[in-house]
This record gives C-alpha cells, structure tokens and sequence, in this order.
C-alpha cells in the first residue's frame, strides 16, 4: 500500500498526527508513506519511529509535478485547508479522505451554545480512516529524538544533582501566554534546588530575558539556541516542562515529559489537551473560557481572568506535585 498524508502545518497538529502513521504501519507493515509538510517541520516527521519520506510543501509548479510523479492508493487530507484540498485533488489516487474538523461543534463552544467536547484532535484525524478501521482505538503521539540527533544536547553540568524546569514561556496568541509578572512570582516560590532553563524560538527570547530579571542565578536563556530534534532531546533530559497551550506543549507529551500545562484563552475540551499520563492542566474554566480556538491578542472582556486567576502558587503546586508524581 502506498499512502500520502497531508498535513502542512503547525508544530503540534504535526505531532499528533504521528498516531495516524502509527496506526497505518501497524495494520499495514509494508506500506510506504509520504507526507506533506512544511520545510519547518520535517524533523518532527524523522522522529515519529516509522519510515517517512518526506514531501516538502511549496507553492510552485515543482512541487505539483513531484508529487503528480507518484501514485498512490489513499490520500488523507488531515489539514482541511484549501492549499491541502488542491493537493488532494490533484494527487493520483483512487481513494481520498478528508478528516471531519468538527468546525461548527468546535464554533458552538467557543460561543458558548454546547455543553459537548472533542476528546482530542487525533480522534478528528481518525475520522479520515473509518474505511480502513474503523474502531481503531489510537496510541497516544510519541516522537523518538533518537532517530535524528547527532550530537546529544546537555544541561549545565553545575546543574547536577537539582531538579531541572524547562519552561516555554511564549506563545503564537497573547492571551494564552502566562502573565509575565506571574511567571517571576513564580520563580520567587521555587525551591532551592529548582533550576529554570527557559526555551522557545529567538522570537520569545527577549520575553523569557525580561521574566529571568534577578534570577539568573537559577536560570538559563536557550531560545532560538536548538533545532526540533536537539530541542525534543533536550526535554527529555529535563524534569518537568511548563508552557502554555502551544507547539511545545504537545512535543513535550509526545515525548512523555512530566509537564504542567496553562490554558488562558482557549480550552482543553476543543481538543487539545496534552495527551499524556504525566500532564497537569491549569485551566481557571471560567464561564467565558473558551473565547476563541487558537487564541486573540487582547481579551475581549478586558480582564484576561482566564490567565490572571492561574495564580503563581497554583503553578508552583502544580509543579510540586507533578515532581514528586
């Protein structure tokens, strides 16, 4: 069987599709995939555990005739959007499946008119596969850093000994990043032998510069300093990982990481919760939570309560106890 999945972005909607390709080489041993993405993203897919090759997307005529070169015996759309809709159509296959988006239940709770959720967005990418099984029942994303890493990454070696926090503290969306002044609160609560490095990509290095303030003592600045593949072995080497509803939320589940997860703005029943034994949720699940699906960068109501009553000793408990989990 020869497959083409498509999913052209962002970094955690990639990752969780990794239960897809798990799925289909189990049933289907011998079956050769390609995928679509993004340029970005392509180390996610060399980690997944499974061989992949690689599609890169791009919006020229090369891109069209590489991939009208091969056949295929399925498509599967897992991105819903019109660019992976005109690669579906004009891919060669006799079967093509478009995952259900679930976008008028994922609009009802957002405005508030359902009490219902979405168990996950790897059940929504299931339902592009209901041909071929449909009662399958999903293991949870995992990402192998081992796979691509050449060089292994390491902590400060003084470090040794203490329990280290990786801690993502941007986001794409304002209003689900965790209030600066609260994360140094935060860090005025740690124990004596926490240690903070603070990553995410060079965009959110000035932010994570700004919370660190007098505690360079206890915490390092790496944003921007690793690629996927380095970044996904470094977590695995950390303690625990905090960060927001984000890319690296769902990389440091994949990975298995004892994690703490904030949800200001959106919710955990759109879908996107951390699928991981090991993850905490801090969500205050107030009345106007959700306010949106990916995230705004102002609060509609002008008090952002959603992020402002996560208060800094509800994470410090929440990393507690997920230490000593």
């Amino acid at each position: 069987m020869n497959f083409l999945i498509i999913r052209l972005s962002s970094l955690g909607d990639i990752i969780l599709t990794q239960a897809v390709v798990a799925a289909l080489k189990c049933h289907f041993p011998n079956c050769r995939i390609t995928f679509v993405c993004k340029e970005a993203f392509a180390d996610i897919l060399l980690m997944m555990g499974s061989s992949i090759e690689l599609l890169i997307w791009r919006e020229s005529p090369s891109f069209f005739k590489e991939l009208r070169a091969q056949e295929y015996d399925a498509v599967f759309d897992l991105h819903g959007k019109l660019a992976s809709h005109l690669i579906t159509l004009l891919a060669k296959a006799p079967k093509k499946y478009r995952y259900q988006k679930q976008r008028q239940l994922r609009q009802q709770i957002v405005k508030h008119e359902t009490e219902e959720r979405i168990s996950s967005t790897v059940d929504l990418y299931f339902s592009a596969l209901t041909d071929f099984f449909p009662d399958e029942k999903w293991e949870s994303p995992k990402l192998y850093p081992h796979l691509l890493l050449k060089d292994e990454p390491k902590l400060p070696q003084e470090w040794e000994g203490k329990q280290v926090i990786a801690i993502f503290a941007g986001a794409a969306h304002f209003t689900k990043t965790y209030p600066l002044t609260q994360y140094r609160d935060f860090l005025r609560l740690a124990k004596e032998d926490w240690r903070f490095i603070f990553l995410g990509s060079e965009a959110e290095k000035e932010l994570s510069e700004a919370i660190r303030g007098s505690f360079e003592a206890i915490s390092i600045n790496r944003c921007g300093a690793y690629d996927l593949a380095s970044l996904a072995g470094l977590l695995q080497k950390v303690d625990l990982v905090v960060s927001s509803d984000s890319g690296p939320m769902h990389l440091a589940a994949a990975l298995g990481c004892r994690q703490v997860a904030i949800f200001g703005s959106t919710h955990p029943r759109l879908g996107f919760a951390p699928l991981n034994p090991k993850a905490e949720v801090l969500c205050a699940d107030l009345p106007c939570q959700p306010c949106t699906l990916h995230g705004r960068e102002s609060c509609p109501l002008e008090h952002w309560d959603c992020m402002t009553q996560i208060t800094p000793r509800m994470l410090f408990d929440a990393v507690e106890k997920s230490l000593l989990s």
